[in-house]
């Protein structure tokens, strides 16, 4: 079953919320630096429980998948995906210049990124479509399969 718009931004929000710790935490340019790779493999991520999954994803309880092998993302998936996202985060985390830059093309950017999700039949963003995947709820669908209720 398709993710939800709502879930989706919710996710993306405790993802970018990770993003903007780990920059603020961690020193001046290794923060802000991981918390940008981050932001580009998150989706990706391999390891047992979080197999398409970032962090916030799995909170949520949402998954992505690529639409062409429908298994989970691989990192490549990611990145590829989180392009047009990661370049709003990586322009929010340059003072003064970067906010600029973020305020002119990033914000656009994630505003057309919402408007496609709502307004693209198929639910999909720009990232979506240049990466070929999907994000999915795979808990709604394990149930409607096993007969129950999500």
């Amino acid at each position: 079953m398709r993710a939800g718009l709502v879930d989706r931004i919710v996710a993306k929000s405790i993802d970018l919320f990770i993003v903007m710790a780990v920059a603020i935490v961690l020193p001046r340019f290794l923060g802000p630096l991981i918390g940008f790779a981050y932001s580009l493999v998150s989706d990706g991520l391999t390891f047992k429980g979080f197999e398409g999954r970032s962090i916030g994803k799995r909170i949520i309880g949402l998954q992505v998948r690529n639409t062409l092998t429908r298994k989970p993302a691989q990192i490549r998936d990611s990145i590829i995906r989180n392009i047009p996202v990661g370049i709003a985060t990586f322009f929010a985390i340059i003072p003064v210049w970067g906010w600029i830059f973020l305020a002119m093309v990033g914000m656009p950017l994630l505003a057309m990124e919402i408007y496609l999700m709502r307004r693209i039949q198929s639910g999909h963003r720009l990232g979506d479509i240049m990466a070929d995947t999907e994000v999915i709820k795979p808990d709604a669908i394990e149930a409607r399969v096993e007969g129950k209720k999500p």
